[in-house]
C-alpha cells in the first residue's frame, strides 16, 4: 500500500504537465517540453532520464518527504517560467 500510494503521489504531481504512465517505481512522462524540464530538474541536482528520440521523461519516486519536496518546488517554479 504505501508503495503504490508513492505511485500515486508522484503520477498526481506529474499530472498537470502531461500524459503519465506510471509503474510501481517510475512514472513516465510525455511532454513536448520534456527536454527543457530535464536540464532545469538537473540544475537543481533532480535526476530524471530524458529519452532523446521520444518527448518522454522518466521519474523515480523520492527517496523521503524532503526530496518530495524538492521535486514539487522545482516543477513548481518550472512551470511559473
Amino acid at each position: 500500500p504505501r508503495l503504490q500510494a508513492a505511485s500515486e503521489r508522484l503520477h498526481q504531481l506529474l499530472a498537470p504537465l502531461g500524459e503519465v504512465k506510471s509503474t510501481a517505481l517510475f512514472a513516465t512522462l510525455t511532454s513536448a517540453r520534456s527536454g527543457e524540464l530535464h536540464e532545469a530538474l538537473a540544475q537543481r541536482g533532480i535526476l530524471t532520464r530524458h529519452f532523446d528520440q521520444q518527448p518522454l521523461l522518466r521519474f523515480g519516486l523520492p527517496g523521503n518527504e524532503a526530496g518530495w519536496q524538492r521535486l514539487a518546488d522545482a516543477l513548481t517554479a518550472w512551470r511559473t517560467i
